[in-house]
């Protein structure tokens, strides 16, 4: 990667970045940066990364998470880890498939269908 494609290259940490030709190798822990590049903030791992870091704040989120894992539209609650770091590798693609099949990503009907019942819940129109 070129420092001029991203004007916070000598300055992010983010160990996935939405540049990087080898993305779909990289591990992120929930501890760890997000890319602060705005252009890049509708993506979705971005946005799940996100989501995982805010529970982190409150709740201990153990574990690293791949591309393949935030890079689909879950719901993020306490709760939420990641594969564990003393998993040897040869069984991490079977973790990693087991937590795919465990958060399965939610429809744009799923989400609305959420939304109404919250503002029935709180008595909002």
């Amino acid at each position: 990667m070129k420092t001029i494609e991203c004007p916070y290259f000598d300055s992010c940490n983010a160990p996935i970045c939405p540049l990087d030709k080898n993305k779909e190798k990289s591990i992120w822990y929930s501890d760890e940066a997000i890319c602060k590049n705005t252009e890049y903030s509708g993506i979705e791992f971005i946005i799940t990364q996100k989501k995982i870091a805010k529970v982190n704040k409150t709740h201990s989120v153990n574990g690293y998470f791949t591309l393949k894992m935030l890079n689909q539209k879950i719901i993020v609650r306490s709760g939420i880890q990641g594969i564990n770091e003393d998993t040897p590798i040869e069984s991490s693609f079977i973790l990693e498939e087991n937590w795919l099949k465990r958060h399965k990503p939610i429809s744009k009907e799923g989400i609305e269908k959420r939304r109404v019942n919250m503002r029935k819940a709180r008595g909002v129109s």
